[in-house]
């Protein structure tokens, strides 16, 4: 097994955990550690000293990641004395992820040990799925669109959905009905709307 470039380690002159460079280094793996010994140079204060890390292997938790209407199979590495909680991100192929399911023993849990885990439910979450209910006249009509999960939605907010000019009128969250202010769009679970042209 081959050193890394470079590692995060406790520097003894700035006091603190800082990106080094490695000079020259070992690793070896024994009962499920990997060790780290060699020398290094903090990309901080450029103090050369020596480093040894231990730490647990990763594990691979096997996961299904939903993109829109798809799902694939996929797996995550953690270490496994982390514990994984709904609405945990990760990183899968580059893309943002967040769980939205832990399956144990046949199961679901909100948060359980990495090790203790068989499947984990992923949503890629760089983009989310906004419903809207759109009121014409005396006629409702749902519609979606996509946009990140951090973007706000304005009571008050004119957009245009497909070839309606819609004006919010309320947003509906897991916590209540919100008539004044944003949403974040991670946050909403249904806009509702009126037609204004």
């Amino acid at each position: 097994m081959s050193a890394p470039g470079s590692i995060y380690v406790e520097c003894p002159i700035c006091g603190k955990e800082t990106l080094h460079r490695v000079i020259k280094g070992k690793v070896s793996e024994k009962g499920g550690v990997i060790s780290f010994e060699g020398t290094v140079k903090c990309s901080e204060c450029g103090n050369v000293h020596n480093a040894s890390i231990k730490e647990d292997k990763k594990i691979r938790i096997r996961a299904v990641l939903s993109d829109g209407e798809r799902s694939s199979k996929t797996f995550v590495e953690v270490y496994p004395d982390s514990n994984i909680s709904l609405d945990d991100e990760f990183i899968i192929d580059g893309l943002p992820a967040i769980t939205r399911g832990i399956e144990i023993e046949g199961k679901r849990a909100e948060m359980a040990p990495a090790h203790e885990i068989k499947t984990l439910w992923l949503q890629r979450y760089d983009r989310v799925k906004v419903k809207f209910s759109v009121n014409k006249k005396d006629v409702t009509v749902s519609k979606s669109i996509t946009a990140s999960p951090d973007e706000y939605f304005y009571v008050g907010d004119s957009l245009r959905i497909d070839r309606y000019d819609v004006v919010i009128h309320r947003i509906k969250t897991e916590w209540g009905i919100v008539r004044k202010g944003g949403v974040k769009a991670r946050d909403i679970i249904r806009v509702y709307g009126k037609k204004i042209n």
